[in-house]
């Protein structure tokens, strides 16, 4: 089975490839945008394990239809931050681009190459209300 994961050298995406790769029975690979501080030092633990990690950006279709088939995506991409979109450093354009335009963009990808689809929630299902007064 070909399993594709968005945000592979994320903290979700690699635990989730390395857990995969280290079980065997299957052809993990995933891309990343590696804007992210810390991802970069992910990809040559993952190409170790045999993991292939492409560049790519789930917001531009052209980069996911340059990706090879896989029978299902883990979208592990997304602009996790609670408080991102009301923390001065990223804005609410952003988390609609990255967390509802990208996994429509995947979704695209899985139509087209008959793939399951596997969508891990963020830290942005909670209320911002509610953490800030724990």
């Amino acid at each position: 089975m070909k399993i594709l994961i968005s945000g592979i050298c994320g903290f979700a995406g690699s635990t989730l490839a390395r857990g995969l790769a280290e079980a065997g029975g299957h052809e993990v690979m995933g891309f990343d945008n590696f804007i992210r501080p810390g991802s970069e030092t992910n990809r040559a633990g993952l190409r170790g394990l045999g993991i292939r990690v492409f560049h790519g950006d789930l917001r531009a279709t052209s980069d996911l239809d340059n990706l090879p088939a896989a029978d299902w995506v883990i979208d592990a991409a997304a602009n996790p931050s609670v408080l991102a979109g009301v923390d001065g450093r990223s804005t609410s354009r952003q988390i609609v681009e990255h967390n509802l335009g990208g996994t429509v963009n995947l979704l695209e990808y899985c139509k087209r190459h008959r793939a399951g689809f596997i969508l891990l929630s963020t830290s942005r299902v909670y209320s911002i209300t509610a953490l800030a007064g724990l």
